[in-house]
């Protein structure tokens, strides 16, 4: 087409002159004559012209002349990008096309859209087999999300040191990662030459970033994925080997029976170490640790619990020194106290991180010294999860995102009866909480297939939860179904994903089953993750095991009231993650008396 946009807002006249005013939609048809005229008689591949007036309320077509009509499309077909190109297509057609046409057409003209090769979709109806199916595109918002600042303005250019940052947030199955992965495509297709580094929190969603890049480029092309901790590793390795968390739980408790820090009271020892991990993480350990406010951490210390925390974290600081070792959260805390470690190591000129939430202050402050001055730092997010859900804002971390950050609303992962289940489930267990849930608006929610109604089965013990899941397998396994569309997520500590994935494949076949997080995860297994690190994956089945185990820990004699809550409110998100990684069907095991009143036993299906 040719196109020319006129702003005028009505086709009447004017009755007095307004020099400020658009030029009559007449005159600008005029000029569009003109310039046919100009090409000459004879002229050839000429397209043809529409108007678009994203102002106007009225409708109209005009004759151009020569059997031409011109057509002016008014602020309604103007509004969406997929009603604009819905009406040029049906202006250049004459008629309107079909959704699946219209698919068709997008991804022949902006081929970058194309979703290829899905590991997992929903089931559809068949198609009879002379009807070409249409091909699955990213939706216009993912399509703008994954192009911005590909091709900056003038201004941006000026900014050359300045770090450009982009936030794309969304619902649970809005395709924020989808986004992030064809962002990564688009910048090495366009960029050549610049390097390209993923950033995520766990290896089961590297693991799965890596097949999908494979998947769709053949190859990452240049493009590094890789965990923080390996990153890390790779730029500045820890001091000695880390000290797992229950050493460092056994630590704590052996220096609090001393005597030592006893304003500390009655705080569990599971909770010492876990507001040390935040001091750390958030670079506050010195005196600034002593007034600094703790938002989101759900207790209050006074004066004299601060000095003892603090004294605390010093005099581990100092025991893992003469050792000559560190651990998961001293290390990069220990890194980000040096800023020469990160000097001689690799510079990016794009990073992007999925599962933003939970990166502590301190890691993503790391991560900004690895980018070249003007690079751009893209972040994937869930408000709802890690830090954000503490309340912390993106400023508060040191990143400025006003007018910088996205939202993506349509959900495209679950069916409306596991979201409701997940809906109900926390409601259920944290009536009082008045943080988002971040779940689809209500008119999303009913555009969502219906779905089946998620099963719940008894819990007991780890055996007896294996066995029964692999009853379950062995049924869906003989009624046709996939092996690679099944996920199995493991909660708590007591069952391990090792064990599980050994279980399985003695009765289900050898490679039947294997961990998420392998590098070599051969894509016809069910996958196994824990259930920590499941955020970012899904399978259109799922099964949730071991979360008995975390009921269990909420009923631990020895935790506070802040202490109980705190960890329920935990286990609930974390419980909520794992079933809004189900697709299309979900089983949970459960049966402690409080997650099955909070799944809905004894009540009606949904």
């Amino acid at each position: 087409w040719l196109v020319k946009i006129w702003p005028g807002e009505t086709l009447q006249p004017r009755l007095f002159d307004d020099p400020t005013a658009p030029p009559p939609l007449e005159e600008t048809l005029r000029e569009c004559g003109d310039w046919r005229d100009r090409q000459g008689s004879g002229a050839t591949g000429i397209p043809g012209w529409i108007i678009l007036a994203p102002s106007l309320d009225e409708e109209a077509s005009l004759n151009l002349g020569r059997g031409e009509i011109v057509t002016v499309l008014n602020r309604r077909q103007c509004a969406k990008p997929e009603r604009l190109a819905e009406s040029m297509l049906a202006a250049k057609n004459g008629r309107r096309l079909s959704p699946d046409d219209l698919t068709r057409w997008r991804a022949a003209a902006v081929s970058e859209v194309a979703i290829e090769a899905p590991a997992h979709v929903r089931r559809k109806v068949e198609r009879a087999s002379h009807q070409p199916v249409a091909p699955l595109l990213l939706d216009y918002d993912q399509e703008r999300c994954a192009r911005l600042d590909l091709e900056p303005d003038g201004e941006l250019r000026q900014m050359v040191d300045d770090l450009q940052v982009r936030v794309v947030t969304g619902v649970a199955g809005c395709g924020k990662t989808l986004v992030l992965l064809h962002r990564a495509a688009l910048l090495a297709r366009h960029f050549p030459k610049a390097r390209v580094l993923i950033v995520s929190h766990n290896r089961p969603l590297i693991a799965d970033l890596e097949r999908r890049l494979r998947r769709r480029d053949g190859g990452s092309r240049g493009i590094q994925c890789q965990t923080f901790m390996k990153w890390l590793r790779s730029v500045a390795k820890p001091r000695g080997d880390l000290l797992p968390a229950y050493e460092t739980r056994r630590w704590i408790e052996t220096r609090r029976q001393s005597g030592e820090f006893s304003a500390l009271g009655k705080r569990s020892h599971e909770w010492v170490a876990d507001e040390m991990g935040w001091m750390f993480d958030h670079g506050h350990i010195g005196d600034s640790y002593l007034t600094v406010e703790r938002k989101g951490r759900g207790t209050g210390l006074q004066d004299a619990q601060r000095r003892d925390m603090l004294a605390l974290a010093r005099t581990y600081r100092a025991h893992l020194l003469e050792l000559g070792i560190s651990d998961w959260s001293e290390w990069p805390l220990s890194v980000w106290e040096r800023p020469e470690l990160l000097s001689q190591g690799p510079q990016f000129d794009h990073l992007l991180i999925d599962e933003a939430q939970f990166f502590a202050p301190v890691w993503l402050e790391l991560l900004r010294r690895c980018l070249k001055p003007g690079g751009h730092l893209f972040l994937c997010a869930d408000p709802t999860q890690g830090f954000l859900r503490r309340r912390l804002s993106w400023s508060q971390i040191g990143l400025e995102v006003r007018n910088r950050s996205h939202r993506l609303e349509r959900p495209y992962r679950s069916t409306r009866a596991i979201l409701t289940f997940a809906e109900r489930f926390y409601r259920r267990r944290l009536p009082d909480d008045d943080e988002p849930l971040n779940l689809p608006s209500p008119e999303w929610l009913e555009s969502i297939a219906s779905g089946e109604t998620p099963l719940r089965l008894p819990g007991g013990s780890g055996e007896d939860q294996l066995q029964r899941l692999s009853e379950e397998l062995e049924t869906f396994q003989r009624g046709g179904g996939e092996l690679a569309d099944v996920l199995v997520l493991i909660a708590g500590r007591n069952l391990k994903t090792a064990a599980v994935v050994e279980r399985l494949n003695s009765e289900l076949g050898a490679d039947s089953v294997a961990e998420v997080k392998d590098e070599n995860f051969p894509e016809s297994a069910i996958g196994v993750s824990h259930l920590m690190a499941a955020t970012g994956l899904e399978r259109p089945v799922v099964f949730l095991l071991g979360i008995d185990e975390l009921a269990g820990e909420e009923g631990n004699p020895a935790l506070t009231d802040e202490e109980r809550l705190e960890k329920i409110r935990d286990h609930t998100r974390q419980i909520y993650v794992g079933i809004t990684r189900a697709m299309e069907r979900l089983v949970v095991m459960a049966s402690a008396r409080v997650l099955r009143e909070a799944f809905g036993d004894g009540e009606p299906d949904l």
